[in-house]
């Protein structure tokens, strides 16, 4: 019988006990990170205040937001963030001295939480700075954790590691559509033979470059290897809840960021002055596995 993984967001889910043990690790691991003088990277991937990434990271949380962390450490992990570790750790079976790949996860709150269970963690990243910061904590504090900075297309062409899970944190959202296609056609060279993936994603995110809108976009998108099929449930289950609102038709938009987002093709010129009142898009999940012979 197919257990359902594979699905778009619910903030409604969790298991208390599961989810309160998750929060006490969380803070556990920034504690001692901090106290160490060190940063975990934010769920916008920094570790350094922006003032701009810091105030449109705020209207993309969207409209009735709801923290599950303390408010010292939702300011870098909110809900979204808990529930994509949460939906992943709890569906995969994560053991000490298992190899994991994670894609575009360098110096991350998820790539660190694997590594304090004991797994030995490979995580890549095109940017250079964040994957310097991580080799320097890892030193630091005598991680079993490498940070290598590569194109994801690159390493997976190229690497010839196998992996018991390759996982991915709302990354693949951000690569082009027909590269993010080819990186996804060649996973399977990585994984063992019991090997599982997990990718987490924008779903239903307004912009044009993202294109992961419907059950069918999730699997023409991400699960479009004729090696791999779906682990768990066969057909990405969507809620149809929305918990985020793009920063370009937030309320508070910012003109600036609207003209960019234009000029790079995200969005049409119609819609400069588009305002949504109300959340427009959400996270989902999928798991995928080897298919048998």
């Amino acid at each position: 019988m197919d257990f359902i993984v594979n699905k778009s967001m619910d903030l409604n889910e969790f298991d208390q006990e599961k989810l309160n043990a998750l929060i006490g690790d969380i803070i556990k691991l920034d504690d001692k990170f901090s106290s160490e003088g060190f940063n975990i990277s934010s769920w916008y991937g920094n570790f350094k205040k922006n003032r701009f990434y810091d105030k449109l990271e705020k209207l993309n949380r969207g409209y009735h937001y709801k923290p599950i962390l303390p408010k010292k450490y939702d300011r870098k992990f909110p809900s979204f963030l808990v529930w994509e570790i949460y939906t992943v750790i709890n569906t995969l079976n994560f053991k000490k001295g298992d190899v994991v790949l994670d894609i575009g996860g360098a110096c991350s709150l998820f790539s660190f939480f694997l590594e304090s269970k004991g797994v030995k963690v490979i995580a890549i990243d095109i940017n250079k700075e964040i994957v310097d910061e991580a080799n320097r904590i890892a030193r630091a504090l005598n991680l079993n954790y490498l940070a290598i900075h590569s194109d994801a297309e690159e390493f997976v062409n190229n690497s010839d590691i196998k992996f018991d899970y390759i996982t991915s944190i709302c990354v693949f959202e951000h690569i082009e559509s027909e590269k993010r296609k080819r990186i996804v056609k060649n996973l399977h060279k990585l994984l063992k033979p019991d090997g599982k993936i997990a990718l987490t994603f924008d779903y239903r995110n307004p912009s044009k470059f993202v294109k992961i809108n419907n059950p069918d976009d999730v699997l023409s998108e991400l699960a479009c290897s004729e090696y791999l099929k779906p682990y768990g449930n066969q057909t990405f289950i969507d809620n149809n809840k929305n918990y985020l609102v793009h920063g370009f038709f937030h309320y508070k938009f910012f003109i600036r960021y609207k003209i960019r987002s234009i000029k790079k093709g995200n969005f049409r010129r119609c819609d400069f002055f588009k305002v949504k009142f109300k959340n427009d898009y959400t996270f989902g999940s999928l798991f995928l596995e080897l298919k048998r012979n």
